[in-house]
């Protein structure tokens, strides 16, 4: 091997003088410099908005609901499993779509969540706007979207109403004037133009038609523990639906992951391009050596060791271009990371600077990648080398 690694060197872009050869052997790096960076930054981006949408997602919705459509006594199941050492925090809620109506007429057809409003600070890892203060008997926690929409602040009266409930007297659903309280900004999905959080208290008043709680939302205290709890939740209570956040956004997650997909496939084509420039790079060396090719062929050098000869000189030429691409993008995602020179509208996105977050599979994806286009490319230029007999390569004239 190393007898063909020492050859390879020498014949590297073609020695010296190698105009066409040399070109485009740095064509062929460069290539792989830009393939390899692009695809390796770009998934960074692409990891780096998935975690902050999942944390988001996670953080309004807890790690795993449970909930029933036959009207299941929820209470008692939570306090079975409020006990268990996995859980951090269990929630019971109710769900109601229903009608918020703004002093100005202004009105918005949201979703009405009633908890035990003492633990949404504590259950819900969403941000406040203006440092609110607990929320009041009558009070409620609407999102900022929908806190603009109806040109609220914190402090203003409304009315809400459930037009699925309704009085048994008169046949008309419950107007109850509430307080905004608390103003929520989630950043993710719809969820800030979308939920409104109420109180027991209130929900028990709208909700005249239901008499049992929708489900429960539960926190784990290590993430890690979700599929064993959610297999342990499924096996005791069959009659219920066990979801976790992934089940209930499974086309959401899908998507980001088949976005993955396409970006990865389309950014692989500039590698691809890179490596057809490899293959025309190796095949111009070949003929500007082909009778120091006939020369060590007649001392002795077998077919095999020929093609291994090129082999290796492919693999030096994509190795380099790979291997600086993958550093770069290494080292662009680590200042990134840490100085945040990358800065995106804080309007649109809710944050400052662009998120990359680099795992360690995608850099062993990209290095498979790379090594496979490039161990192709050098083998079908290598088997150019052994076409032409051995007499004809030494009187081969350039």
């Amino acid at each position: 091997m190393k007898f063909q690694l020492l050859i390879a060197r020498k014949f590297m872009l073609g020695g010296s003088g190698s105009g066409p050869s040399r070109l485009n052997g740095w064509l062929s790096i460069i290539g792989m410099i830009i393939g390899t960076f692009a695809i390796l930054i770009s998934l960074s981006v692409m990891n780096g908005f998935e975690e902050r949408v999942i944390k988001k997602l996670i953080g309004f919705e807890g790690d795993i609901r449970i909930a029933s459509n036959f009207n299941a006594n929820l209470e008692q199941i939570y306090s079975q499993i409020a006990s268990n050492p996995l859980i951090d925090e269990a929630l019971l809620y109710k769900e109601r779509i229903g009608l918020i109506l703004a002093k100005d007429d202004s009105k918005r057809i949201v979703t009405f969540k009633s908890i035990n409003m003492e633990n949404l600070s504590s259950f819900y890892n969403i941000d406040f706007i203006n440092n609110a203060t607990d929320v009041s008997e009558d009070g409620i926690a609407v999102g900022y979207l929908l806190a603009q929409r109806l040109n609220i602040d914190i402090g203003d009266q409304l009315t809400i109403m459930s037009p699925i409930d309704q009085s048994n007297s008169i046949g008309l659903p419950i107007l109850v004037d509430v307080t905004v309280s608390k103003i929520f900004n989630s950043e993710v999905l719809d969820f800030d133009d979308r939920v409104v959080f109420i109180s027991k208290e209130i929900g028990n008043r709208i909700f005249l038609r239901k008499k049992h709680y929708d489900g429960i939302d539960i926190r784990l205290k290590n993430r890690n523990d979700l599929s064993r709890l959610k297999l342990k939740l499924q096996n005791d209570y069959k009659n219920l639906s066990i979801k976790s956040w992934e089940d209930l956004h499974e086309a959401l997650i899908t998507a980001m992951r088949l976005e993955r997909l396409g970006a990865l496939a389309v950014l692989c084509l500039i590698i691809l391009v890179s490596s057809f420039n490899l293959i025309s790079t190796l095949v111009l060396v070949i003929i500007q050596k082909i009778r120091q090719i006939g020369i060590l062929r007649a001392i002795g050098s077998s077919n095999k060791d020929i093609r291994k000869i090129i082999l290796i000189q492919g693999i030096l030429i994509g190795g380099v271009g790979a291997s600086i691409g993958i550093i770069a993008s290494l080292l662009l995602i680590t200042i990134q990371n840490i100085y945040g020179i990358i800065p995106i509208p804080s309007d649109i996105y809710f944050i400052s600077q662009l998120p990359m977050t680099i795992k360690p599979n995608d850099v062993m994806i990209v290095v498979l990648i790379s090594l496979i286009f490039i161990t192709v490319s050098s083998l079908i230029a290598s088997r150019q080398a052994i076409i032409i007999g051995i007499r004809d390569s030494l009187q081969w004239e350039k």
